[in-house]
């Protein structure tokens, strides 16, 4: 029994540092020599060949000819897009739209950032139920990154360089509010990355407010981002830093959990 157990707690171990080797390949270090690696780990270089070599036989890692170094191998990439496929952002934030609806009762957006065209898609949302103007955005539609709470948190995050690019199109006006010159724009932008959150007024649809945050990745880019939609008329000035502060901490409770690694996840369910 004690024989298993240790047999048990050895494959655990190499499975920790097979996952240490491939944690090095980021993307600004997409290549490694072996003994780059040994002084990154501190493994001996006995355990660092074998982890090498079987990562190399999985197709995990592969070698190149000409320098000798390593890069990620197909199966990795692989594991990428199959993660990728399951991955369900609607899943991750849905709980977090729940608590904003039941503190607010007022409508709560979520969208994804579609690179193809570099539109928010609405992806989910939970419809307010107070009187008066009912405000709710058609889940799957594509909304431009200029206009509303929701698409412009995304902008105010993308690299300059995308943003950049994006503002340089032809931006259309989607009612006499919405901003489409560069400068007044880019003021927008910042002022949205200084406190952390998105404001619209009347950007998209006549008489509609929208605060919205962004939703990042690990390497903070922007995946998507969590708004809360509500008549002008309602928004009132402390409602806009009540709201924007709440969305904020849900949006960064979200960025969070997805920063967290598999074994930091396995401890905060414990």
């Amino acid at each position: 029994m004690q024989e298993v157990k240790k047999q048990q707690q050895t494959g655990v171990g190499l499975i920790e540092k097979a996952f240490q080797v491939l944690d090095l390949f980021q993307l600004d270090a997409p290549t490694w020599s072996q003994a780059e690696m040994v002084r990154q780990t501190g493994f001996n270089r006995s355990t660092a060949h074998r982890l090498v070599r079987y990562l190399t036989d999985t197709r995990y890692l592969v070698q190149s000819i000409s320098s000798g170094r390593y890069a990620l191998g197909p199966a990795a990439l692989d594991l990428g897009r199959r993660a990728d496929a399951g991955f369900d952002l609607r899943s991750v934030c849905l709980p977090a739209m729940e608590k904003m609806f039941a503190s607010t009762n007022e409508s709560i957006i979520l969208t994804s950032l579609n690179k193809m065209d570099y539109t928010a898609i609405c992806v989910e949302q939970i419809v307010g139920q107070r009187g008066g103007l009912r405000v709710f955005e058609q889940v799957g539609s594509a909304l431009k990154l200029h206009a509303g709470a929701a698409p412009k948190a995304i902008l105010a995050s993308l690299p300059n360089i995308e943003r950049d690019a994006y503002l340089d199109r032809d931006l259309v006006k989607i009612t006499e509010h919405t901003i489409t010159k560069r400068d007044q724009l880019m003021e927008d932008l910042t002022l949205t990355r200084q406190r952390g959150y998105s404001l619209s007024h009347e950007e998209t649809y006549d008489g509609v407010a929208g605060i919205g945050a962004v939703i990042l990745d690990a390497d903070d880019y922007p995946l998507g981002s969590l708004a809360i939609a509500l008549p002008l008329q309602r928004l009132t000035e402390e409602k806009t830093r009540s709201f924007g502060l709440e969305i904020c901490s849900l949006a960064s409770e979200i960025t969070n959990s997805l920063r967290l690694s598999p074994e930091n996840k396995s401890q905060a369910t414990r």
